[in-house]
């Protein structure tokens, strides 16, 4: 076969495979690690969701219940802070 042959079945190939790539469904099933904090404050009136699932959520947040209302992206809690332990409030690193 000529170069150029050979160069154009490569680039129907790598085509196809970006396709099929594309149309495969993303993992909603899976939750992202850590878990939602305790947000137990009350939410008056109404409260739009942003959200049903993780995956709606900009990374590394979780979809959580706010105020046992509202669906939010929360950062996650990877431990529980005890009696003594000083915590520092800031963004979780991804």
């Amino acid at each position: 076969m000529k170069t150029g042959t050979i160069f154009v079945l490569v680039a129907f190939i790598v085509m196809g495979l970006q396709v099929a790539c594309a149309q495969r469904p993303p993992s909603i099933g899976r939750p992202r690690p850590g878990r939602c904090p305790n947000l137990l404050l009350a939410v008056n009136g109404p409260c739009s969701n942003q959200c049903t699932r993780d995956s709606m959520c900009p990374r590394p947040k979780k979809c959580c219940l706010f105020g046992g209302k509202c669906l939010t992206c929360q950062n996650p809690v990877f431990w529980e802070a005890g009696p003594g332990d000083h915590v520092k409030a800031g963004p979780v690193a991804e």
